[in-house]
Order: C-alpha cells, then sequence, then structure tokens
C-alpha cells in the first residue's frame, strides 16, 4: 500500500460512526463524511467478548457503534486497522494477505483527498 500520509484514519478522530451498510459479503462504515469499505476479515471486541464477521453478533456489536465517537483510528501496516469507540468497543480489519477474500481489504474514501487503498 503506497500512502502519502501515514495515518489517514486520524481524520475520523473525534467523529461519529453515522451508517453501517452490508453488503454481501463486505460492510461499508460511514463517518459524519469518510467513508470505509471493508472487504476483508473484521471482529468487534467488546466487554471481552470477541464476535466476528459472519458470525453470530457481529451485525449487533457492530450496529451498536451507530451514534459513537471514534476514540483511536489507526492503520498498522500488513497487521491491521485498529478503530476504538467511546464505549469500548474495539474494531479490528485484517491487513494479513492471508485473510484478503480479494485483491484488496479495504478502502478509505474522504474527499477531496486521495483514496487510500489497503492492498
Amino acid at each position: 500500500m503506497a500512502e502519502r500520509n501515514p495515518n489517514p484514519l486520524k481524520v475520523l478522530e473525534g467523529s461519529k460512526m453515522s451508517a453501517v451498510v452490508f453488503v454481501q459479503d463486505y460492510v461499508q462504515l460511514q463517518f459524519d463524511g469518510p467513508g470505509l469499505t471493508v472487504l476483508t476479515q473484521s471482529k468487534v471486541t467488546f466487554l471481552e467478548r470477541c464476535f466476528e464477521w459472519g458470525k453470530s453478533g457481529y451485525r449487533d456489536a457492530l450496529c451498536d457503534q451507530i451514534g459513537k465517537l471514534v476514540r483511536l483510528a489507526v492503520s498498522i501496516p500488513e497487521q491491521e486497522i485498529k478503530i476504538e469507540f467511546e464505549t469500548g468497543a474495539l474494531l479490528s480489519i485484517s491487513l494479513k494477505s492471508e485473510d484478503y477474500r480479494g485483491a484488496e481489504a479495504a478502502v478509505f474514501d474522504n474527499p477531496p483527498n486521495p483514496t487510500v487503498v489497503w492492498q
């Protein structure tokens, strides 16, 4: 992944997640403007429970964060994207090549800035 900004997701900190859209085998997250499309394995950890994509509780755990502030948003190259909410819930999105289902793991849109693609 080539990116000019070492942490393009930092702009999410202090914003609210405003929507979650489930589309067949991926999910789109909206944050008061910017959007993150998640195309690889992800999980929500909350109160010492882990909810993985495709498993019971994942959708509820993720949707429970709608309207909540993002406390931390960071990308760790070739490891994961971490988004922590004010509730203490942590969304982890894998950037490990073995978890990819296609050519990309995630796509971040924050116009007018360039789109960031993790591939």
